[in-house]
């Protein structure tokens, strides 16, 4: 035990707080202290979670149009890799097949719906831009 949870306690049992109170002060000692935590919790509380994927295709540098602006809902996202899980395996072979015809070797078998929520947490800091003077691509969540 703590020298403060025992400070409570002792407080507590004196009188001279409620239960009220060192319930209160029982959860704050009970929180991480240090630099380094109160900076990770600081950094993930201003991380929000990403509610969309954004791509974004435009002119060069010298045009503001945009070709291609598509914004897709995370849980669309989360629903196309829960749909995956669920297709039949001859299924998910043709469309790994397709897919690495297309120069996309990716196996829809081995993605877990589990490991959705480590991709969506690794999107939060994704961002793309990609410029040749003639094409702008953007990727990045909001």
């Amino acid at each position: 035990m703590t020298e403060n949870r025992r400070q409570v306690l002792d407080m507590l049992a004196q009188g001279k707080i409620t239960v009220e109170e060192a319930e209160r002060l029982l959860s704050l000692v009970d929180q991480p202290t240090g630099s380094d935590s109160a900076g990770t919790e600081t950094r993930e509380a201003r991380k929000q979670t990403p509610k969309y994927l954004r791509v974004v295709i435009g002119g060069g540098d010298d045009s503001q149009s945009e070709h291609v602006n598509i914004r897709v809902p995370m849980g669309l996202i989360r629903a196309g890799v829960k749909l995956a899980s669920v297709l039949p395996k001859d299924a998910t072979s043709k469309v790994n097949q397709k897919l690495k015809d297309k120069g996309i070797d990716v196996d829809l078998g081995n993605i877990k719906a589990d490991d959705l929520e480590n991709l969506v947490d690794s999107l939060a800091d994704l961002q793309v831009d990609i410029s040749d003077g003639n094409e702008k691509v953007r990727i990045y969540v909001e």
